[in-house]
């Protein structure tokens, strides 16, 4: 009976010893991962030549790494815990797994885009209906500060995708017109005088405005076919007449322009060519 107290006593204390020697490995891990976070976050910060997004896609990949090796580290000293747990509780961990259902596609969303690398922080991308530029990720979401709709310009606010949209929904990568878009619009007018006879007036408005680009559009546009080895469209300017389904005249306008500058450019030449326009129409038809 003595042997039988002395052998429960001696298991008791090498649980609470086994116990406590994991506890205390846990927590240098989580101070050994979170000073090395600091000195890494430090370092970055200390690259003043570091553009701000490409700072951001490392800040998150430092964060992204720490807790993946957090996450290994705690489960290979806790493995025997939780072996032990787990066969106990076989019927939990099954329900556990329906109701968690939408955070493990979250979790499988995040792997395949780590594998796959359809993005990373600082791309431009576009999920569903929703438009941005990356600011962060996680395993469980990714975050976008958001374009304003069928626009470039950012909206003010930011929004979170959960991974797990990333199986049922395509991701474009919009990165590719960071700079320079392609960039389409239409004027439409009275049929009161020839349309196509002012071709050669429509495209000196064209170059009063968009000339001083052309030739960096043409530098860009080779530039990007190299770099991602995908025929795009000429750069050259494109204007196309057509009438709209009520007779009148339409001509439909594309620039390869800057980003940042389609929108001025769309607005200055629509309103020097509706100036030109009115004027012709005006004039007594001979």
């Amino acid at each position: 009976m003595n042997l039988d107290l002395s052998t429960l006593r001696l298991n008791a204390i090498d649980l609470g010893v086994l116990f406590s020697s994991d506890l205390i490995a846990s927590v240098l891990l989580v101070l050994v991962l979170l000073v090395a976070r600091m000195i890494a976050n430090r370092l970055l910060r200390a690259r003043t030549d570091a553009q701000p997004h490409v700072q951001r896609r490392w800040f998150a990949t430092i964060r992204n790494v720490i807790l993946f090796l957090l996450l290994i580290g705690l489960v290979l000293i806790w493995a025997p815990q939780l072996r032990t747990f787990a066969l106990s509780l076989t019927a939990v961990a099954v329900a556990v797994v329906v109701a968690t259902k939408e955070l493990i596609l979250c979790l499988l969303g995040s792997f395949m885009r780590a594998s796959s690398r359809p993005f990373s922080v600082g791309d431009w991308i576009e999920v569903g209906a929703v438009r941005g530029e990356v600011i962060d990720h996680s395993v469980f979401m990714t975050r976008l500060q958001q374009f304003e709709p069928g626009s470039f310009h950012y909206a003010g606010r930011t929004v979170d995708i959960p991974n797990s949209a990333f199986f049922t929904t395509p991701i474009h990568n919009l990165t590719i017109g960071r700079d320079y878009i392609f960039h389409s619009f239409s004027i439409t007018v009275e049929p009161k005088f020839s349309l196509v006879a002012q071709s050669d007036r429509i495209n000196a408005v064209i170059d009063r405005h968009y000339g001083a680009f052309a030739a960096e559009a043409q530098r860009i546009n080779a530039s990007l076919e190299r770099r991602t080895g995908v025929d795009l469209l000429d750069p050259e300017v494109s204007t196309r007449f057509s009438t709209t389904d009520l007779g009148k005249y339409r001509v439909s306008i594309r620039l390869f322009c800057p980003t940042r500058l389609a929108e001025r450019l769309e607005n200055d030449i629509t309103r020097d060519l509706m100036s030109e326009f009115h004027d012709l129409a005006e004039r007594p038809q001979q």
